[in-house]
């Protein structure tokens, strides 16, 4: 009996009420077998039943069932790198601790020596860079201020070059047509020497050709003619003496290039003397004596013609154009000009010197605060203090100490000194077979239930391993009851509801049947035991497990009797009554839990197996709440027990 009632103890919530019920019972139980041993030793009878089931409305649950192992949902492994003595060990296991609180301390002597020398040797690197950036910052601000104060010169150099500048532009500009004139005088005049040149070659050579008999008097005279123009080309209408052609200010066209408005004009004085030119011989004397020279040769007498006299023309031009400088004043304006204009550049020059300088001081500037900023941390250092506050192992979470391996005087190098798990905070590790995976999905509901208790409590799945290990997978529930029975490390039942339905009608899966995809069931409308007629009820099918099927029709009420299979060949029972006390007894306790095996917490129920006593065959939703299932049979004899079992 006390056995009986431990096996009962790990049912659900309704379970426990049938529980209450069925203790009730045995004391009948117990008095009914004293009859039916009394009434065996006389004769041995057969009772024949026919299963079925009373709708009521319940709950309909399809699950996955496994088990795992309660642990914490929230664990803390206290370890460390370092590979130190402990120095302290403050804790013990079952300990409650806070977040932060140090739970080991090790020894850092050695530690902190290696600090305070790093920090002295930061100490000399950061005065030294504090040094040059002090004289970089120093050399940046003298010349940026002499950069700054040698803007007013640079301005007043500009404004004086400005000012001398206009009167030489407008001076230039008044030159322009006489510098036209003398440039393309002289131009001519150059010509014309170079053609000269060329002539008095090609008479020499037609005279002495002449002379030897090579040369023809035609080609002599034509040699002649030419050389004569030429002459008078170059140097015609120009006595013998100085002919002055320079433009007394050479200086002007070499600065024409300064002036991009008033210089153009000049740029082509490129060519222009800047020294008079000395006639020896006037081009009357060189033509007279080149007609004597060849009268005497050749008997005949040439004409000397006019020439365009460059020579004349471009002395005429020199002397306008030195006129026109006096003038002006062009002198004055150029030289005044010219030494505003170097004062100029040389500002210019200055000024730059001073920008370079700038621009090398603030690089100077740059690098000796990038030096001061990397003296004034070391990444050494910063490492070091790091393993200093490592030294004192603190706890990640709020919670209880559940392990502990650190030692006072060990060496600490582990995985895990110390361990800190929250204890009110539970999970249950399980696994799940590969048959059911593809049915358990993350945040479906969970039942959970312990040998150690009578209670279910409330979870979720929370977390489903990718991966298969042997046929199964890992998962993860997280109960959401809050319990104080319920201890880490302990064995765990856990039911992962599939689907449910709420208020419904729900039958054995036998009890439905299919005719040409209509689906039916047999409701009972008189008669008793093996006489019971039945009529068929069409319905429609929703959830089920593997024992239970849901049902619905506007032609069911509650309380109907529905037969427990569909199939008129099945579903009737046969039981007998023996002479032995003892079997009866287990006729009548076979009757009483036959309806009761289910999956602890609310797991699915198999349509139970046909009972040893009539009407005990029964049947149970998976929640504990489902249909009736008893047993309709004849009187049984001389006062035996009687009644169909029932169970709900």
């Amino acid at each position: 009996m006390k056995k009986l009632f431990k096996k009962l103890k790990g049912l659900n919530k309704k379970q426990k009420i049938l529980t209450t019920i069925v203790a009730l019972m045995l004391v009948a139980a117990v008095a009914a077998s004293a009859v039916f041993a009394s009434a065996g030793k006389k004769s041995s009878q057969s009772y024949s039943f026919v299963r079925t089931t009373t709708l009521e409305k319940g709950t309909l649950e399809d699950s996955i069932s496994a088990t795992g192992t309660v642990s914490s949902a929230k664990t803390s492994k206290v370890t460390t790198n370092l590979n130190y003595t402990v120095k302290e060990v403050n804790v013990s296991v079952g300990d409650e601790v806070k977040k932060g609180d140090t739970l080991i301390t090790l020894d850092s002597s050695e530690l902190e020596k290696q600090i305070e020398k790093e920090e002295e040797n930061l100490s000399k690197a950061k005065s030294t860079a504090q040094t040059q950036y002090n004289n970089a910052s120093s050399s940046y601000n003298k010349a940026k201020s002499k950069l700054s104060s040698y803007a007013s010169t640079l301005s007043s150099a500009e404004s004086a070059y400005n000012t001398a500048k206009t009167p030489y532009d407008n001076a230039v500009a008044s030159l322009k047509s006489y510098q036209t004139a003398y440039d393309k005088a002289l131009s001519d005049y150059n010509t014309a020497g170079s053609k000269y040149i060329k002539r008095l070659s090609e008479y020499n050579s037609a005279l002495a050709k002449y002379k030897n008999g090579s040369a023809s008097a035609s080609e002599l005279l034509k040699a002649a003619g030419t050389y004569i123009n030429a002459v008078q080309n170059y140097l015609g209408g120009c006595d013998v003496g100085t002919v002055d052609i320079s433009d007394s200010a050479s200086s002007a066209q070499s600065n024409a290039s300064d002036s991009a408005e008033g210089f153009s004009a000049m740029a082509s004085s490129q060519n222009a003397l800047s020294t008079s030119v000395s006639v020896t011989q006037s081009a009357d004397d060189i033509c007279k004596n080149v007609i004597s020279e060849v009268y005497t040769l050749t008997g005949t007498t040439l004409v000397a013609k006019s020439g365009s006299n460059t020579l004349y023309k471009l002395g005429i031009k020199a002397q306008a154009l030195r006129d026109a400088k006096t003038a002006c004043n062009y002198s004055s304006v150029e030289s005044a000009y010219k030494s505003a204009k170097t004062a100029y550049d040389q500002a210019k020059t200055t000024n730059s010197q001073y920008k370079t300088e700038l621009s090398q001081a603030k690089t100077q500037l740059t690098q000796a605060k990038k030096d001061l900023e990397s003296a004034s941390s070391s990444d050494t250092l910063t490492e070091l203090k790091s393993q200093l506050d490592e030294c004192k192992l603190k706890t990640e979470q709020d919670g209880t100490v559940t392990a502990l391996s650190a030692t006072v005087g060990s060496t600490c190098n582990m995985d895990a000194a110390a361990t800190v798990q929250d204890l009110s905070s539970l999970q249950v590790d399980i696994t799940i077979a590969e048959a059911d995976i593809n049915n358990a999905k993350i945040g479906q509901t969970c039942h959970i239930t312990d040998d150690a208790s009578d209670e279910t409590l409330d979870g979720k799945l929370t977390q489903i391993d990718p991966t298969s290990d042997n046929g199964s997978f890992g998962a993860t529930v997280t109960i959401n009851t809050s319990t104080n029975d319920l201890h880490i490390g302990m064995n765990a039942s856990v039911s992962i509801i599939v689907s449910s339905s709420e208020n419904v009608y729900q039958v054995p899966v036998d009890a439905v049947g299919d005719d040409n995809d209509t689906s039916f069931v047999y409701r009972k409308t008189s008669g008793e035991g093996t006489d019971m007629q039945f009529e068929k009820v069409t319905v429609t099918t929703g959830n089920s497990n593997d024992y239970y099927i849901e049902i619905s029709s506007t032609e069911l009420n509650e309380g109907d009797v529905v037969r427990s299979s569909a199939d008129l060949s099945e579903g009737i029972e046969t039981v007998s009554s023996d002479s032995d006390s003892s079997s009866n007894a287990g006729g009548l306790f076979g009757g009483l839990f036959g309806g009761m095996s289910s999956n602890k917490g609310g797991g699915d129920m198999p349509t139970p197996p046909s009972g040893d006593f009539p009407g005990g065959s029964g049947s149970s939703s998976s929640s504990g709440s489902g249909s009736k299932s008893s047993g309709d049979m004849p009187s049984p004899p001389s006062g035996g027990f009687s009644g169909g079992g029932q169970n709900g």
